[in-house]
């Protein structure tokens, strides 16, 4: 018996963020105790994700909510198929044929993919240019780099300084304190070194460089927001010196401007 279905993981991570959430704002204990808190959760995300992590990509790369392309990936991998079943005889027909002949069998076709630009033969010094490659799918060449060994290590690593990272940093808040920079640092580190990997990655699928791309975007922020780098620079030097002498810091618009970023700044939102 599995312990939680495919369908389930999102709703269950999510449900985890908003028992983090509350533990911030409504325990009213001290940081060392919330941090504790966060770490016991942050094992239990890490359990969800694992099994995800088995479910979403067989060579290991996780796909997050938010990715916009996951349900593009199902639609072209749904046209490959069409395109195989309704114009393989073009695809593998060696002849040459002239464009005029090649554009009426396309008409002829009943149940066309309009989703996707099929285009037609480009007949160029008697060559073809094969339709499935002026499709937007991914190719047999970039799926096999993408399989790789080399690969599918780097995904690998990338995927488990991804999952320890969180771990690492609540561990490293309770040893050093929110105030120290050592947790921000080492935390920092991993990061980059994920990044190093993660960026020499094989992209296969467009839902897969939307993911680094989501993971890149989402660090930078929880760096910029994160303590102390958070308390000491951006909220003293940046906001209330430079903002804070653009706008009034009684009026309505400075107030809401700060309320939106500490809420943003969250600890359970910048693990």
């Amino acid at each position: 018996m599995q312990f939680i279905q495919k369908q389930h993981i999102p709703k269950a991570l999510s449900l985890i963020q908003a028992v983090e959430f509350l533990a911030e704002y409504l325990g009213k204990s001290s940081e060392k105790r919330i941090y504790q808190y966060f770490l016991f959760l942050e094992l239990l995300k890490l359990f969800v994700k694992l099994r995800k992590w088995q479910l979403v990509d067989k060579c290991g790369l996780m796909i997050s909510e938010n990715n916009n392309y996951s349900e593009t990936d199902n639609q072209e991998d749904e046209a490959a198929i069409q395109f195989k079943e309704n114009l393989g005889p073009l695809e593998y027909n060696p002849q040459a044929v002239n464009e005029k002949s090649i554009k009426d069998e396309l008409k002829s076709i009943k149940d066309p993919i309009p989703k996707f630009n099929l285009g037609y033969y480009d007949v160029i010094q008697d060559k073809q240019t094969s339709l499935l490659t002026m499709l937007p799918i991914p190719n047999d060449v970039k799926q096999k780099d993408y399989e790789s060994k080399l690969n599918q290590i780097r995904i690998k690593f990338g995927e488990i300084f991804h999952l320890i990272r969180p771990l690492l940093y609540c561990a490293l808040i309770l040893k050093y304190g929110g105030d120290s920079y050592t947790p921000y640092f080492i935390s920092l580190c991993i990061d980059i070194l994920r990044f190093l990997i993660e960026f020499k990655i094989k992209i296969y699928r467009k839902s897969q460089k939307e993911e680094l791309k989501i993971r890149a975007k989402e660090a930078i922020i929880c760096y910029i927001l994160r303590n102390p780098f958070y308390s000491t620079i951006v909220k003293q030097l940046i906001l209330s010196n430079t903002l804070g002498k653009i706008l009034n810091q009684q009026g309505w618009i400075y107030r809401l401007i700060i309320a939106l970023i500490e809420l943003r700044s969250s600890k359970c939102l910048l693990l």
